[in-house]
């Protein structure tokens, strides 16, 4: 399989996992209707500290060790890329689990601040969701694999 190749198709995997698991932890924390809340300790905008830092975390840690046993098997190439990310998958995972929390607080918080809201409504809160875990698992799972290759 080649290199480009294997980074989509665990990049891939990893968006549909984190995405799922989104779905779940959104139905066990918000319930399953009803509006939203989106401020205060517990609320929407407060949900994207966990949900970023699980989806950097684990959308860089299980595919960055996958990928190095990979590489290190013969079974996918070595990239010939310099990566400015740290080599140590638990600390290059670390930090990219920060980064994820720290983009979803930001940007939610952002968004909802200009919408003026201050309940959501239960879709669009989901849905919202589901888009951002997509979104940051397909950012920082390239990352983590590229270096986990290279």
């Amino acid at each position: 399989m080649s290199t480009a190749a294997y980074i989509r198709r665990e990049t891939g995997v990893s968006m549909v996992i984190n995405a799922v698991l989104t779905l779940a932890f959104f139905l066990l924390v918000f319930g399953r209707g009803g509006a939203v809340p989106v401020w205060g300790v517990g609320a929407y905008v407060f949900d994207f500290v966990p949900q970023g830092f699980m989806i950097g975390l684990m959308g860089s840690l299980v595919p960055g060790a996958l990928a190095g046993k990979a590489r290190r098997a013969g079974k996918v190439a070595a990239l010939g890329v310099a990566s400015p990310w740290p080599a140590n998958l638990i600390l290059r995972s670390l930090l990219l689990a920060l980064c994820g929390a720290l983009a979803g607080v930001v940007l939610s918080g952002a968004a909802l601040t200009l919408l003026g809201l201050v309940r959501l409504p239960w879709g669009a809160g989901l849905a919202a969701k589901l888009v951002w875990a997509g979104l940051l698992a397909a950012m920082v799972t390239p990352v983590s694999l590229r270096k986990a290759l290279a």
